[in-house]
């Protein structure tokens, strides 16, 4: 695995590699179980071909603060479990190695894209992104994870986060103005509802800044989003462990009760609303895309470069 993960010519391969096989070893048959369950999934098969880094997930922090080794690993089996069942494998590969699917909104210069989590892995392994075409910068990101419970499918929320820059209030303003009022992190969190919806999620759990994994460092990084604040904004309510639920249906504002001269610009902005459900919607109304004839390779079919051992051994 190390060999699969750190091919040579990498930056520090060696020193990744042995790292890599000393933190394996001390969990062996946890790893073994992990590498098991990843093999036995073809979606995740197909994901760890194309971006080996999945395979790593489980040594460092992700979903939320203080989950162990095999949390974390339960975190990630469960989501792609439930992706698979829930998602056609074509459709699987378009959102993981196929660059995504993607919405334009209007003229095209804001646009909403279905992927993996890209820079923000500990955070989820599916994201939304709101997009500024104009300057190619990410307004939002919102990260999460899927579960199948006992009481139906569940979605996670691991993190959401807004652009960095001098700029980057002024392009959210814009942004804000063309969606008639829905501010980036909002297309996002509707976007994310739209998504929900139409796969039956019966459950969305939003983290809280005290349960955030970015607090899970050497040097806990600084929480800046106002998460339980956002929640709230979306009729959320507070859980005993400090995370939010947030209903997947949810409650609409009567337009009949507003001011007269508000009444219009809350319709807009609530069509601005419904075509962003009507876009998640229709990626997985779609026909499906025809899946590829040859199956993924088993991980311990794939020998590395210069070896003849199976990489998941």
């Amino acid at each position: 695995m190390s060999a699969f993960c750190h091919p040579p010519g990498g930056k520090k391969w060696v020193f990744k590699r042995f790292k890599l096989i000393c933190r394996s070893a001390f969990r062996f048959a946890a790893v073994r179980s992990w590498l098991q369950a990843v093999d036995s999934c073809a979606l995740m098969r197909r994901v760890a071909m194309a971006k080996p880094s999945l395979l790593e997930r489980p040594y460092r922090p992700l979903g939320a603060f203080g989950l162990s080794f095999r949390e974390r690993m339960r975190t990630v089996l469960d989501h792609y479990r439930a992706m698979s069942t829930l998602v056609p494998l074509a459709l699987s590969e378009r959102v993981y190695v196929g660059g995504g699917l993607e919405w334009a909104m209007g003229d095209g210069r804001y646009r909403l894209r279905l992927a993996d989590s890209g820079p923000n892995p500990k955070e989820g392994e599916l994201a939304f992104y709101w997009l500024d075409t104009a300057s190619g910068v990410c307004l939002s990101q919102l990260s999460f994870y899927l579960a199948q419970r006992k009481g139906g499918t569940e979605i996670f929320v691991g993190g959401l986060q807004g652009p960095m820059g001098e700029n980057s209030r002024d392009l959210i303003r814009e942004s804000t103005k063309a969606c008639e009022g829905l501010r980036p992190k909002d297309a996002v969190m509707e976007a994310l509802l739209g998504f929900a919806a139409t796969l039956g999620v019966q459950r969305i759990v939003g983290v809280s800044k005290k349960n955030h994994v970015g607090r899970q460092r050497h040097t806990p990084r600084e929480i800046r989003c106002d998460y339980e604040g956002f929640w709230m904004e979306s009729a959320g309510q507070p859980m005993p462990c400090g995370n939010v639920e947030v209903p997947v249906n949810q409650p609409r504002r009567d337009v009949m009760a507003l001011p007269s001269k508000k009444r219009s610009a809350y319709r807009r902005k609530l069509a601005q609303v419904e075509s962003i459900h009507a876009a998640v919607q229709g990626w997985f109304a779609a026909p499906a895309v025809p899946q590829a004839t040859t199956p993924a390779p088993t991980l311990t079919q794939v020998i590395a470069p210069g070896s003849a051992e199976p990489l998941a051994a």
